[in-house]
C-alpha cells in the first residue's frame, strides 16, 4: 500500500483553522463525507471513541487519529497541517500542527498494520515532516508523499 494511495490530492488540507482536537475531528470528517467516502457523523463519533483509548499524538506535533468507520470500503487517510498548534493530550505533551488521519473499514485485518507502518515511517521521517509543515499547496504535499513512497 503506498502512500500516494492513501493520501490523494483532494485529501490534503492545508492551514486548518481548527483551535482544538474535537473541531479538527468535525472539519476532517466533513471533509471525507463531501469526497462521499463515509457519513461525517459516524466518522466524528468512531474518532472520538478510538482517541478515549488513548491519544493519537505521537510526539513532535504529529498525530495520527484512526477509527474504524461503518461503511467505508477502503482504507483512507487525509493529512491536514493546521494554521497553529492545538491541544492532542501526546505523549510529550506538545501541541499538534501536522495531522495523517486513517480511517479503516471495520473489517480491515491487515491493511490497518500495513497503512499505519507506512504513516508511522513518514512520522519518523524529519525532514520530510518538516517539509510537510512548510508546504505551501497541495502539490507540494503530494510531491513530498510521492517522494517517501520511493524511499520505503
Amino acid at each position: 500500500m503506498k502512500l500516494t494511495e492513501l493520501f490523494s490530492t483532494d485529501h490534503v488540507f492545508l492551514k486548518v483553522p481548527v483551535t482544538s482536537r474535537e473541531q479538527l475531528f468535525a472539519f476532517l470528517s466533513e471533509r471525507a463525507g463531501k469526497l462521499g467516502l463515509v457519513n461525517s457523523q459516524l466518522c466524528t463519533k468512531a474518532l472520538h471513541v478510538r482517541e478515549e483509548l488513548g491519544s493519537t499524538g505521537l510526539g513532535n506535533g504529529i498525530a495520527i487519529p484512526h477509527a474504524r468507520v461503518e461503511g467505508l470500503e477502503k482504507v483512507v487517510g487525509l493529512i491536514a497541517t493546521l494554521e497553529r498548534p492545538i491541544n492532542f493530550e501526546a505523549v510529550d505533551g506538545e501541541p499538534v500542527d501536522l495531522v495523517m488521519m486513517l480511517l479503516l473499514p471495520e473489517h480491515s485485518g491487515g491493511d490497518q498494520i500495513k497503512a499505519l507502518s507506512r504513516i508511522a515511517r513518514v512520522a519518523r521521517n524529519e525532514a520530510a515532516v518538516n517539509a510537510l509543515r512548510r508546504a505551501q499547496s497541495v502539490d507540494e504535499v503530494t510531491e513530498i508523499i510521492e517522494g517517501v513512497d520511493e524511499g520505503l
